[in-house]
């Protein structure tokens, strides 16, 4: 239960410590005295939106934090889910702080937290039920969730939840694959080409058009080349006159060698000439290299040929790949995606026999769902309709209608289900069942809402259920009822009601004032549990107003110990 809540700089409230008791609470407070600081506190330790306007004028921080005792295991499941240390054996608090500059801080026992965990943790501790929620209740949406939480079928969620996530992305495969499919023969004709086209080319060497690139300088200088290879070839080793460098060269070493008996130097000057000979030899010799163009018999055609070949080249490595390499890769990966392509109408049909398989598993567990759901339809609307009556809807019908959604093609899988759920009511006699937006007022909305509240109270698991103005749109007899409701409540779950009603507050086990005061010339709530005198002035307020006369005070003493009688015999 909530033992403590610290409030500090929210709003007109500078700080208020509340020590909370087990059983039925009650807050009560002339309008504008802050009742709503205590719930909007409240709120913000379950994670809702925070606006810095709400913080106190003139500070630049607030804080809220409360204390609880007793915590299910429930919570401690979730702490370690988010490895939350905790003490099983101390009391377990939660945090929240919040600066004019927008920073945000959470903690749990202590511990910084994140807001996700904050909220997780905060919906098994504490549920709040406002005017807000009778509206919400309206909406068809909410009416499958809160049945689901009544029957409690959690694990069956669980187990549905993961076949219908695996089903969707099924079904984003297929949708792919069918847009896929729609340009298959267009993108298969394509890419045949593209590989018919690299293929013809026949790439293999990665370095090839290096070396054409060469070749082609070569054959473009293919007339001077010969021409001048040849010269050189003549002049060096021999000629058609039988006069050239080495036969000079030649009868230079004849004349030397007829002076080496008298000259010293003309063995020396012969091993040199003999030596450039054989360099002149090697010159020309390759020099005529030059000129022959081997496996080439017209240079002029190859040319033309090279030219052809650089030019395919480089079309290919325009289209598809700055280089050969590239290139080949390109028509690889061309080759994967025709693959793919041949293949996606097999393809298609695996993943569609494998959608249908999901779909059967998924269907069995919603079967076992719906199941449950129209058996728990039947206990709830049952329990809702007694708790109607109790509350001085004697003549109202109502019902939980659970059908499935089924279409042509059989039923339609949502992540819910495949289930419709509604609650229908009739509040007056001879009507027919309307789903409740369309009849249903605000007191009757919040009777409607207390009964599936304490129908719904042992199974949410939150151990602190608040209810806000839960009496709006209704007085008298009826108040009465709804406090006598809500202390039925309080008997197993700690129970907190903010209330303009003197019936309620007469049932209350423990009745807090909220007052708003001068201090410092400053407006500034504050909080008291009440005693006995105090209360009976309270409630004798709530009846009278401001001029109270004895009647009042009296009124006031006789419902208490009217409700004192009530509550003997709950």
């Amino acid at each position: 239960m909530l033992d403590f809540l610290h409030i500090e700089n929210i709003a007109v409230a500078k700080k208020l410590d509340i020590d909370f008791k087990c059983g039925f609470n009650v807050l009560t407070g002339e309008t504008g005295a802050g009742k709503s600081i205590i719930i909007d506190s409240i709120n913000m330790l379950l994670g809702a939106k925070i606006s810095k306007e709400i913080i106190r004028h003139g500070e630049t921080r607030a804080v809220v934090s409360a204390f609880f005792s007793n915590v299910n295991d429930d919570v401690y499941k979730i702490c370690d889910e988010f490895d939350i240390e905790y003490d099983r054996e101390d009391v377990f608090s939660i945090t929240r702080a919040f600066t004019i500059d927008g920073k945000n801080t959470v903690k749990i026992n202590s511990r910084p937290a994140t807001l996700m965990q904050l909220k997780a943790i905060g919906s098994k501790l504490i549920n709040i039920h406002g005017q807000n929620e009778n509206q919400s209740f309206i909406n068809k949406a909410t009416h499958i969730v809160m049945l689901d939480e009544y029957i409690d079928i959690s694990d069956l969620i669980e187990q549905y939840s993961a076949y219908y996530l695996k089903l969707n992305q099924k079904k984003s495969e297929i949708s792919a694959l069918v847009e896929e499919n729609k340009q298959t023969e267009m993108m298969a004709d394509m890419l045949k080409y593209q590989i018919k086209e690299i293929s013809s080319a026949k790439l293999k060497e990665l370095d090839e058009e290096e070396k054409l690139v060469e070749l082609r300088k070569k054959l473009k200088g293919a007339e001077k080349i010969v021409k001048n290879s040849s010269n050189i070839y003549k002049v060096l080793l021999k000629n058609e006159s039988g006069i050239s460098v080495t036969v000079l060269i030649d009868k230079a070493i004849d004349a030397l060698n007829k002076l080496t008996d008298v000259e010293n130097d003309a063995e020396e000057m012969i091993d040199k000439l003999t030596s450039f000979k054989y360099e002149i030899e090697d010159i020309a010799e390759r020099a005529y290299e030059f000129g022959q163009f081997d496996g080439i018999e017209d240079p002029e055609k190859q040319l033309e040929a090279v030219e052809d070949r650089i030019t395919l080249i480089q079309r290919l490595e325009k289209k598809y790949a700055p280089t050969i390499a590239g290139i080949i890769e390109f028509k690889d990966n061309a080759e994967e995606r025709l693959k793919r392509l041949e293949n996606g109408e097999i393809k298609l049909d695996e993943l569609k026999k494998e959608y249908r398989i999901l779909h059967a598993e998924a269907s069995k567990i919603a079967e076992k769902m719906h199941n449950e759901r129209v058996e728990g339809a039947e206990r709830l609307g049952k329990l809702i309709k007694e708790a109607l009556e109790f509350l001085d809807m004697p003549k109202v019908k109502f019902k939980i209608g659970v059908k499935k959604n089924v279409r042509d093609n059989g039923v339609v899988l949502s992540s819910n289900g495949f289930d419709d759920v509604e609650f229908m009511i009739a509040t007056n006699v001879g009507e027919e069942l309307s789903p409740m937006n369309k009849i249903a007022s605000g007191g009757e909305l919040a009777r409607i809402m207390l009964a599936l509240k304490s129908a719904l109270t042992d199974k949410n698991g939150a151990q602190t259920v608040i209810f806000d103005e839960i009496d709006t749109g209704v007085s008298g007899s009826t108040s009465q009822k709804i406090g006598i409701k809500l202390a039925k409540i309080s008997k197993n779950t700690q129970t907190l009601c903010v209330t303009h009603s003197a019936q309620i507050a007469s049932l209350a086990n423990n009745h807090f004032l909220i007052k708003k005061s001068e201090i410092d010339g400053r407006a500034e709530t504050s909080i008291k549990l009440l005693d006995e005198k105090e209360r009976e002035d309270e409630i004798a307020r709530i009846i009278g107003g401001i001029d109270l006369t004895d009647k009042q005070y009296a009124a006031a003493s006789e419902l208490i110990k009217q409700s004192r009688e009530l509550l003997g015999n709950i």
